[in-house]
């Protein structure tokens, strides 16, 4: 097969974390980090909005693609602390170029959300190595066409009882040829717990087949720039760039409709003057224009 690289990103904020009844007075962390599949050739990358200096105990940070929250004290049943720490995940996926979108519906996108504790100010300063003593995994249940939009509250487990309140946002954002290397899973090894192969992997498919058709056949040098595909070529051509087209107009549909509701339900948010969806199949044509180039909302 052929493969398309593939641009999911994530939002997320945590808002407020509530201690319900913990039972140590300290310090404590909230650790953030996506998870996808081994299976699936990934890249990612995770950023912290708005930060632009170095990091300190009293703000977030990123660790080997985790977001660490500030560190906060906690010393008071029901107490509750306000974080509004926000990050993103930014995701380049591997992708079978003729099911990019069952590709993406299948992929199994979770959020890890880690608790860390210490009592010890010394242990502070290696932040790192401050003990976990939680976690929850949440679910994505992403949808390439309408993405992702979900608050939803996290309580730990019984031992640790408290809640941290969290938001997601995730879209598609760009469909185009591979432009960077991909970590690939073993081959041969037993029940196919290998070890990782960095590097690209040639392709079964080529791109030029991909894209016309299995009927396509390499023009010969001698052919040069006179070559013509066939007018199957050229229909199967149309209607694959057409599909990674529509796919694109659908994602940057649902995050447009999802805006204007919530600009709907709370005008006092500031608001965003946007460009209206584009509707026509023709409109997409114009919007989305070369494959070499890359398409992206």
């Amino acid at each position: 097969m052929s493969e398309v690289q593939g641009t999911v990103e994530f939002s997320v904020e945590l808002h407020k974390f509530h201690n319900v009844d913990l039972f140590q007075r300290g310090y404590y962390q909230i650790r953030a980090g996506l998870k996808i599949p081994s299976r699936i050739p990934h890249r990612l990358f995770a950023t912290i909005a708005g930060q632009t200096g170095d990091s300190s105990l009293c703000s977030a940070c990123v660790h080997e693609n985790n977001v660490y929250s500030r560190i906060f004290q906690i010393l008071y049943r029901n107490e509750e602390i306000l974080l509004n720490e926000s990050m993103n995940f930014r995701v380049h996926l591997l992708l079978d170029g003729e099911r990019v979108e069952d590709a993406l519906n299948e992929a199994d996108f979770q959020l890890k959300l880690d608790l860390h504790f210490t009592d010890s100010e010394q242990q502070l300063r290696d932040v790192p190595a401050v003990p976990l003593i939680s976690s929850r995994t949440l679910c994505l249940h992403f949808h390439p066409r309408r993405g992702l939009h979900h608050h939803v509250p996290v309580m730990f487990d019984y031992f640790h009882l408290s809640v941290v309140s969290v938001t997601v946002h995730a879209s598609l954002v760009a469909l185009h040829q591979p432009l960077i290397s991909f970590a690939r899973p073993g081959k041969g090894s037993w029940l196919g717990k290998g070890n990782v192969e960095a590097g690209p992997e040639q392709s079964s498919m080529s791109l030029e087949n991909l894209v016309f058709g299995a009927g396509y056949c390499k023009p010969t040098s001698s052919e040069g720039s006179f070559y013509v595909p066939s007018e199957n070529c050229i229909q199967h051509a149309y209607k694959w760039h057409k599909d990674l087209c529509l796919l694109l107009l659908n994602a940057q549909r649902g995050l447009h409709t999802y805006y204007t509701l919530i600009m709907n339900e709370i005008p006092d948010l500031p608001q965003l003057k946007l460009g209206k969806p584009v509707t026509s199949d023709m409109q997409v044509l114009a919007e989305f224009t070369g494959w070499s180039s890359g398409i992206s909302v």
